[in-house]
């Protein structure tokens, strides 16, 4: 995220008067771009639905899932998600808060396996594996 400061002379080279219109001019372009700004980083941000959504989304396309397995899939997302979003706002270290999180996504492979096909499964690892290698 960039916010571009004017100062005042700047602001000068572009035709305006150091008086009060400066002053609110300067304040309309500096909450403007404060405001896009804390768009964008909101747009990058997501919620734990948003995340379980979008990941189970991923995997039904990639996967070809049941609707019944969808159901499940998305229920372990979004435990997990809110699993590691409570661990990632805790006051633990981050070797800790990492390690946790380790932990919970070998728990999430576990409740996948039982869920996916045997062929299902192997394309999820796969994916994974091609993933980490990038």
């Amino acid at each position: 995220m960039e916010l571009v400061l004017f100062s005042l002379t700047s602001l000068h080279k572009f035709g305006l008067n150091k008086n009060k219109t400066i002053h609110m001019k300067a304040l309309k372009i500096l909450g403007f771009t404060f405001f896009l700004g804390l768009t964008s980083f909101a747009q990058q941000v997501q919620t734990p639905e948003q995340h379980a959504q979008a990941l189970t989304q991923s995997q039904t396309t990639m996967l070809k899932l049941t609707p019944a397995q969808q159901e499940q899939v998305y229920t372990i997302h979004l435990g997990i998600a809110q699993k590691n979003q409570g661990i990632l706002m805790s006051n633990y270290s981050e070797d800790q808060k990492k390690a946790i999180i380790k932990s919970n996504e070998e728990a999430r492979l576990a409740m996948l396996k039982n869920i996916l096909t045997a062929e299902q499964f192997a394309k999820l690892e796969q994916a994974a594996t091609e993933q980490r290698n990038h």
